[in-house]
């Protein structure tokens, strides 16, 4: 409390002084003469002196803050049996801060010199908790503080060399109903220095980012901590207007620890890449680029690569290029390493303004220490077309895709990393390479910045010889969500696929706004096995055909979908809309709904069910004064599915913003609602604040 005390008295000393500075109505001290008829004379002209303080403050404002927050969470199990009465519980919280903010910016000796930026925030906080469940009734008083601030400033911003420094730290504590509090600290702070030349630029960054829920008990079923030191050096060598090479360098330490389990990931790397850049020729349109990566990582879930590849572009006229590549690429992943030499030679020919066609060729070579060999090549061939009618505009494209893989030294493992896969609800997603390792699978977010947990986030089951992911809804991943997986799967000698594919797609586009399309993509397999492994080919056979019209304030769309999937085939019909029902200059008011009805035929894993799946929402916007407005959104999800059960869902939520002379007044309300087979669950939530900014100092900067 002293520190925090000292802080605020210096930071009011300093915005006192800045205000004693800023006022231009200072008291003279010249002495003062008298005319003959007592009236006071008037003042003597005086030139205006140059002057410039130490720091020149463009802001200085003070900022008092309350905010209100109540909660309330009903949460029921049912038992499954016909007798029993399940669980029920119902949890209750209020929430209370009284806060008071500085706000500050401005620079020092001269805006050529150094810019800075300073917000500073303390309160205090009390809690009141209260539990109803089967037994005695719990309740929970407790109170507590918080201290942030959030420092920035730019050191020689027009300079040959200049600089960036920020500091943001964050201390409170996290109430828990009925449980030790958690202490939270969060922290990031870092620093960047550049070197400003056009022929050799460089830049080295520093970033520091923590944040520790800490339970201060031993477990760590309640502790979540989440960790990373970033440093990085670019520089950029411009040898010549076409020609560049690029160094870069990062090492990154990453801690992690979620709650709701004691798994830790704790991973360092050190990642290195140089690149070369040659183009020549006419107007640049040809290249040579050569790219050397390498990456160590030591820790959790550690990969470590190395690749050298280059490619050279030849533009030989304004309709025909060519490129050739050559990569060679060391990857090592959970106890495997592999060896891949690839090579690519392709054309693009320009027949026609309308059309345009590419073949690109390939081949490469696998080879493990301790995984399965493969040899694979192929090639894909595409074509689009697209030109203006009399009707509006017509676009087609068409690409046939060969592989071929031959499997040798086979009855190890194969391994596959950061493979991409889509959730999309009720469908499942599905990997690529059959005999998967369900126990080796590492899921991350697309930015391989996050980890996903089975169980929690998402669960995966096999279909046959594949394996299926599904996102669990109370988990973290979304709905149309793209993640990564990395995995181990099985493979066998003498284990051929050759594979040819085709895709099209047809679309009109009218000037009514009418766009009916077709999109079609067949797939056949060929597989060479040895007898006694009695494996199905995975052809496919999907199908889709619709339409879409737009309006200037609504659209909608009809689709079929045909799926002949020897996975898990099935049939859909979707259709959505959304539609502007009001706007003015004052309110407007939006809706959407989707609608999708699928009959799956069954597998050899899963019998045949059928799923309707409903999606509406809506928005709103008023502002109904100057200084009132008011937002709202709504959103409904239904889902039944003869297997799986029935889903309801609802998110409402709503805002109100008012201002009252100088106080800020926000009144926040949200309801949310999942019920699950088996469970349900319904929250709302209503938050309250009030603040008032007293500016002290406002200056535009010059």
């Amino acid at each position: 409390m002293v520190r925090i005390s000292s802080v605020i008295v210096c930071l009011l000393s300093v915005s006192g002084l800045s205000a004693v500075f800023a006022a231009g109505d200072a008291p003279s001290s010249q002495p003062s003469t008298v005319e003959a008829d007592g009236q006071p004379a008037p003042p003597t002209p005086v030139e205006p002196t140059a002057s410039r303080s130490l720091v020149d403050f463009d802001e200085i404002t003070f900022e008092l803050g309350f905010e209100g927050y109540y909660g309330e969470a009903k949460t029921r199990y049912d038992s499954g049996r016909a007798l029993g009465r399940g669980y029920r519980q119902t949890n209750r919280a209020r929430l209370f801060e009284e806060t008071l903010a500085l706000r500050t910016s401005g620079t020092l000796l001269d805006p050529r010199w150094l810019l800075f930026d300073i917000t500073g925030r303390w309160g205090l906080s009390q809690e009141w908790f209260s539990e109803t469940r089967l037994g005695p009734d719990l309740r929970e008083h407790s109170h507590g503080d918080l201290l942030e601030y959030d420092v920035a400033f730019t050191l020689l911003p027009q300079g040959k060399l200049s600089a960036v420094g920020y500091a943001q730290h964050l201390d409170s504590r996290i109430p828990r109903a009925f449980q030790p509090s958690l202490e939270r600290t969060r922290e990031r702070y870092g620093g960047e220095v550049s070197f400003n030349d056009p022929h050799l630029p460089m830049r080295l960054s520093f970033e520091h980012v923590w944040d520790d829920l800490d339970s201060r008990t031993d477990g760590l079923y309640s502790d979540e901590q989440r960790g990373r030191d970033t440093l990085r050096y670019e520089a950029t060598w411009q040898i010549a207007d076409r020609h560049s090479l690029r160094l870069e360098y990062e090492y990154d330490d990453r801690h992690e620890q979620y709650s709701g389990g004691n798994t830790r990931f704790d991973t360092t790397r050190h990642y290195i890449t140089l690149d070369h850049v040659l183009r020549f020729g006419e107007q640049g349109r040809s290249s040579w680029e050569t790219s050397a990566r390498f990456q160590d990582e030591t820790g959790d879930l550690a990969r470590d690569n190395f690749e050298l590849a280059t490619r050279l572009r030849l533009a030989h006229t304004d309709a025909l290029s060519t490129n050739y590549a050559l990569q060679f690429l060391r990857d090592d992943f959970q106890g495997l390493s592999s060896r891949i030499l690839r090579s690519e030679a392709g054309v693009n020919y320009q027949l026609t303004d309308s059309l345009n066609t590419t073949v690109q060729l390939y081949g490469q070579r696998q080879n493990g220490d301790a995984s399965t060999d493969f040899t694979e090549w192929g090639g894909v061939a595409t074509a689009a077309y697209g030109r203006e009618n009399k009707l509006g505009h017509f676009s087609a494209n068409l690409s046939y895709n060969y592989v071929a893989t031959d499997t040798k030294d086979g009855n190890r493992q194969g391994i596959v990393v950061a493979e991409s896969a889509t959730f999309r609800d009720p469908l499942a997603s599905y990997l690529v390479h059959a005999e998967a390792d369900i126990y080796s699978i590492v899921v991350t977010d697309a930015n391989r910045s996050r980890i996903y947990l089975a169980g929690r986030d998402y669960s995966a089951f096999r279909m046959g010889r594949y394996t299926a992911l599904r996102r669990i809804p109370t988990g973290q991943i979304n709905d149309l969500q793209t993640v990564l997986v990395s995995y181990t799967y099985r493979s066998f000698s003498d284990y051929d696929v050759a594979r040819d594919r085709v895709d099209l797609r047809i679309q009109q586009a009218f000037d009514c706004g009418l766009t009916p399309y077709y999109a079609a993509s067949f797939q056949n397999e060929d597989i060479d096995q040895p007898r006694f492994l009695p494996y199905r080919a995975r052809d496919i056979n999907r199908q889709r055909i619709g339409a879409t019209y737009r309006h200037k304030r609504w659209s909608t769309g009809l689709e079929y979908e045909y799926n002949d999937d020897d996975i898990d085939p099935y049939e859909a019909v979707h259709c959505n809309g959304d539609v502007v029902l009001l706007q003015t200059a004052r309110q407007q008011l939006d809706a959407k709904t989707t609608v999708a009805r699928f009959w799956f035929d069954g597998s050899n894993a899963l019998p045949g069910r059928d799923t309707t799946l409903l999606d509406v929402g809506a928005s709103y916007r008023c502002l109904l004064r100057q200084d009132i407005e008011v937002n709202a959104a709504a959103m409904y999800r239904y889902e039944d599915d003869t297997l799986f059960g029935i889903t309801h869902g609802a998110d409402v939520s709503a805002t109100l913003d008012w201002m009252i002379g100088h106080f800020k007044l926000r009144l926040e309300t949200e309801y949310d609602m999942l019920d699950l087979p088996g469970s349900r669950s319904a929250d709302a939530s209503v938050w309250i604040k009030l603040k008032r900014e007293i500016p002290l100092l406002a200056r535009a900067r010059r």
